[in-house]
């Protein structure tokens, strides 16, 4: 009976007509190196699920904080913008970028409405809210596009970022 199973198997097992300080005498604890080697183990398993569990919870609670003041910033209509949509536009024919291009939340979505201009190489970022809505890129001589952005609440995280490459029909 070597294995640390059968030496908690020993121990645990009180033998008929012996007294609990012979038991004890007959195999203390703190000399034998297996047990406190198993001993230590299992308390650091313990501290290690303890510590996931405790960490796992305080997630729970700042990402429903952040979640809820979201919510009650945008009731209230002091929502600040996290979401930060970056990409470049061009041409759909040529690939070429064009320059100076609008970009802008969609006016048939909920307010507050964000705007940002592509440079000269065609790259934008619009800096946005992160709750699921569509940006509107326009440019003279092409046809508008609409890109669907943002996250639906369950994947929702108070900051983020996205990439649209948008390519622009000629008119």
């Amino acid at each position: 009976m070597n294995s640390p199973a059968a030496k908690w198997k020993e121990l645990w097992r009180r033998p008929e007509g012996v007294d609990e300080p012979e038991v004890m005498a007959a195999a203390p604890a703190s000399e034998d190196p297996e047990l406190r080697e198993i001993f230590v183990r299992s308390a650091f398993r313990a501290a290690a699920g303890f510590a996931l569990l405790f960490g796992f919870v305080a997630f729970a609670f700042w990402w429903s904080g952040a979640a809820v003041r979201f919510g009650a910033g945008r009731a209230a209509g002091s929502t600040q913008p996290t979401w930060k949509v970056a990409g470049t536009v061009r041409d759909a024919v040529t690939h070429a970028p064009i320059p100076w291009a609008a970009v802008d939340d969609d006016p048939g979505g909920k307010p507050p409405y964000y705007h940002a201009d592509a440079g000269y190489s065609g790259s934008y970022e619009l800096l946005t809210l992160a709750e699921p809505h569509s940006i509107r890129i326009a440019a003279p001589g092409y046809h508008d596009a609409v890109v669907p952005i943002g996250r639906t609440w369950f994947l929702w995280l108070p900051r983020g970022r996205e990439r649209h490459d948008v390519d622009l029909q000629p008119r």
